[in-house]
């Protein structure tokens, strides 16, 4: 079982290694195939011209894509990267946090009891 200081010593890790949330994005980096409908050889030919897209959905079934350039990819792969780890460690931080509120809520019962 961890104790009240291990778990505060590792909500402070945490949070010490949270890194800026200033270039992060939420979302899923897709690869995609646009098809003009007439004058296009290559269409014509079933080949389409490949397409990098950000699609980000929202409440009510809503989404929203952003179309990217090539050179665009790397960046937006990091920033993918760095969302779903500062997410991850909030995640953690609220588990400690939890823990720590059960922990008082014990400690405060025990003091009820205890003349």
């Amino acid at each position: 079982m961890m104790t009240r200081d291990q778990a505060i010593r590792k909500r402070e890790k945490l949070v010490s290694h949270l890194s800026s949330a200033a270039d992060v994005l939420r979302g899923s980096l897709l690869q995609r195939n646009l098809h003009h409908s007439s004058g296009c050889s290559k269409c014509a030919r079933g080949e389409g011209h490949p397409l990098w897209v950000l699609t980000v959905g929202y409440p009510g079934g809503k989404n929203r894509q952003v179309s990217l350039r090539p050179d665009q990819i790397p960046q937006v792969r990091q920033a993918l990267g760095a969302y779903r780890k500062i997410k991850q460690s909030l995640e953690a931080i609220s588990e400690l946090n939890q823990f720590l509120l059960r922990l008082d809520r014990e400690e405060s019962k025990q003091q009820e009891i205890q003349p």
